[in-house]
């Protein structure tokens, strides 16, 4: 069934799944193989379907609240920008953006791939990247 699922339908599946913070449906949209983060590894990038889903809930329980504000499908990537709401913070040289663009890449119909981006002009810069 998920190789029908077009850019399109994962995109409008990707909004539902995050606006309900339902990690059983987002489950449902990510290859076994999933990675999360930038071009190099650092100790936050995932590199599983389970290690997206233990960070996403890592989040929420830290207090962190994320609303989908804009769907954009580039390609064979999906764009979602979000608006980001976190919890107080007693460190104030610690950066914390309150709007970042996930780029979410489809193949087969499931994400293989996510990255974050600080603007959108980054953000369609890097759903045009090819990823093997």
């Amino acid at each position: 069934m998920s190789e029908d699922r077009g850019p399109e339908g994962v995109a409008e599946l990707l909004r539902a799944a995050l606006t309900a913070h339902d990690t059983a449906r987002l489950a449902t949209l990510l290859d076994p193989g999933v990675r999360w983060g930038g071009e190099e590894d650092t100790d936050s990038t995932c590199h599983s379907r389970d290690d997206v889903l233990r960070w996403y809930a890592g989040l929420r329980a830290a207090g962190v609240r994320t609303r989908v504000d804009e769907v954009l499908v580039h390609g064979q990537a999906v764009i979602l920008g979000t608006s980001i709401d976190w919890p107080h913070c007693d460190d104030p040289d610690e950066e914390r953006p309150d709007r970042l663009f996930h780029v979410f890449r489809i193949r087969g119909g499931l994400v293989y791939d996510i990255r974050g981006c600080p603007d959108l002009q980054q953000a369609l810069a890097d759903a045009d990247t090819v990823i093997p």
